[in-house]
């Protein structure tokens, strides 16, 4: 959980660092989403709740958002990424590795629209968002596993089976 969230980090570190490349910009993707759908494969944990707060904290600040969006869009992807888990993949398969992230990223991009649409009083293009859409599924292509826990996922504890 350290290593991820050091990278988290520095992920959100260097997007706060000018992002042009011969006079285009570059599209940045949202690391603290990757981060919660990747925690959220393992299940509900409160550490990595704190740490999706934290993130989301660091996220409103730097996009000057209210303070709170970011916070709740990390931790819902962090739940359903939880509620898909545990209800369909018990076996760690790669479909719903590589297909339930889709919906879940496509979810919290649509929060992220809303907020920002609210929040600046009018609609906001969606261009932007879905090319951050698909920076941040192609950067969860390539890092999602350090973040996943490794707990396989069982009965809840005190459960009668």
């Amino acid at each position: 959980m350290i290593v991820g969230a050091i990278i988290i980090v520095s992920i959100g570190l260097l997007g706060l660092t000018p992002k042009t490349f011969f006079g285009t910009e570059l599209v940045w993707p949202y690391a603290g989403l990757i981060a919660a759908i990747g925690w959220g494969r393992s299940g509900l944990a409160f550490r990595p709740m704190v740490l999706l707060v934290l993130v989301g904290v660091a996220q409103d600040v730097s996009a000057y958002a209210p303070l709170g969006c970011f916070g709740f869009i990390n931790l819902s992807a962090f739940g359903i990424s939880a509620m898909i888990s545990r209800a369909f993949d018990r076996e760690r398969s790669p479909l719903i590795t590589t297909v339930a992230p889709l919906f879940i990223y496509a979810a919290a991009f649509g929060l992220i629209w809303l907020f920002a649409s609210f929040n600046s009083n009018h609609v906001v293009q969606l261009s932007p968002l879905i090319n951050a859409f698909v920076v941040t599924y192609i950067l969860h292509i390539l890092i999602a596993p350090v973040f996943d826990l490794g707990r396989r996922i069982g009965p809840l504890v005190g459960s009668m089976t």
